[in-house]
């Protein structure tokens, strides 16, 4: 079949100034064109990067793009312009899958496109009444399932649970296995915003810091706002906080082997995120995991969809007052029986592969079989 993925105007594809959502579409694409399918890649243009050019079987055509502000009415307004000229100039094809929020306004207005998909990555902002005519909303977890559904039920004969992919060939165990050394690596990784919880994080550290002195906390991440960071101000109200204490900071690191290579230098990996409603699926702590290392996330429902608690993994309490010494609680449970914690780390491993590109492009694919099937027969009801 043909299909036609279409990105934001934020990030470039490949994922070369960062994003997950660009990046695991990018393994997906590849995947597809593996496959024997022709694979079109719509994304914004960038320095660097010419307007057309094949990658790994995947078409790339390259138009227009912005850059964040810190302001949503303003970025919807770029995304609208955007929206506008990209969708005259949609390609042909069976199914159009759509990353963006104007787009899929739109997109089904072309009369070449048989199936519009939109991959829905974040929590719903009540915009879900605007795309009554979209085909298929693939959804990363169940609990953003239940998020539509509560906003429009309309779209609950049209939802899918598809989850977010990793690509298994790179983030994987290193060459030695993790040991039981005395300087252990706590690492985050992900956008230094408020909303991910690294004030939660470094004062949960703070707690554990004089019972496991020789424990380091690493976290990586983009600061800058047009990055998703959450900008200067949060971040030096965490260094300030991080004073005296074994905390670095780190770049962020785009590059995918050069950050599994940052996962396999680590020995836990946290991921506090405090975002009620805006954490869809959680790619950090899969890549993590996928590594063998255990996560520690707070208790979002979106996490629940691969990580088993105490099993695959560890969830704290984050909606109580108490929140901070929870996760010192886990921190300490897990650095005391490093024994157990490995083991889980194995078996941490062994449930990401479930999560490949190729798995995932497969169950995409079987679903786009159906949607067009449907278009079949209908054709046969009105032949």
């Amino acid at each position: 079949m043909k299909i036609a993925i279409a990105m934001g105007p934020w990030l470039p594809v490949p994922a070369i100034q960062g994003g997950a959502v660009n990046r695991r579409w990018q393994g997906v694409a590849e995947e597809f064109a593996a496959l024997g399918h022709e694979v079109i890649m719509l994304c914004r243009s960038f320095p660097g990067q010419p307007s057309i050019e094949v990658v790994n079987g995947v078409h790339y055509v390259r138009r227009g793009g912005f850059t964040w502000t810190t302001k949503i009415w303003i970025d919807l307004i770029k995304d609208l312009t955007y929206a506008l000229t990209t969708a005259p100039t949609l390609p042909a094809a069976d199914v159009l899958i759509i990353n963006d929020f104007w787009l899929p306004v739109f997109a089904p207005l072309h009369p070449n496109i048989k199936k519009v998909v939109v991959n829905v990555g974040r929590f719903p902002k009540g915009q879900y009444f605007l795309y009554g005519q979209v085909d298929r909303f693939a959804v990363a977890s169940h609990a953003m399932e239940t998020a539509i559904a509560a906003q429009y039920p309309s779209a609950i004969s049209r939802m899918k649970v598809v989850p977010n992919p990793i690509s298994t060939t790179v983030f994987q165990p290193g060459a030695t296995v993790r040991q039981n050394r005395e300087e252990k690596v706590i690492l985050y990784v992900g956008r230094v915003h408020r909303e991910k919880g690294l004030h939660l994080l470094i004062a949960a550290f703070a707690l554990i810091s004089q019972a496991f002195p020789t424990v380091r906390l690493r976290i990586i991440g983009p600061i800058e706002t047009h990055q998703g960071g959450g900008g200067e101000n949060y971040f030096n109200q965490l260094k300030q906080q991080a004073e005296g204490l074994k905390v670095e900071f780190v770049a962020p690191i785009f590059n995918p082997e050069a950050l599994a290579k940052a996962y396999q230098e680590a020995d836990l990996f946290c991921y506090p995120s405090l975002a009620e409603k805006g954490e869809a699926f959680g790619v950090a702590p899969l890549e993590a995991m996928a590594t063998g290392l255990v996560p520690i996330v707070s208790n979002l429902d979106c996490f629940k969809d691969f990580i088993e608690d105490q099993t695959t993994g560890f969830f704290f309490d984050h909606r109580t007052s108490e929140a901070t010494e929870n996760l010192a609680a886990v921190f300490k449970r897990s650095l005391s029986n490093w024994e157990q914690t490995r083991s889980m780390g194995t078996k941490a491993r062994q449930q990401a592969e479930q999560f490949s590109y190729r798995n995932i492009a497969k169950r995409y694919l079987a679903d786009f079989e159906q949607l067009l099937e449907s278009n079949k027969e209908v054709a046969r009801q009105h032949g």
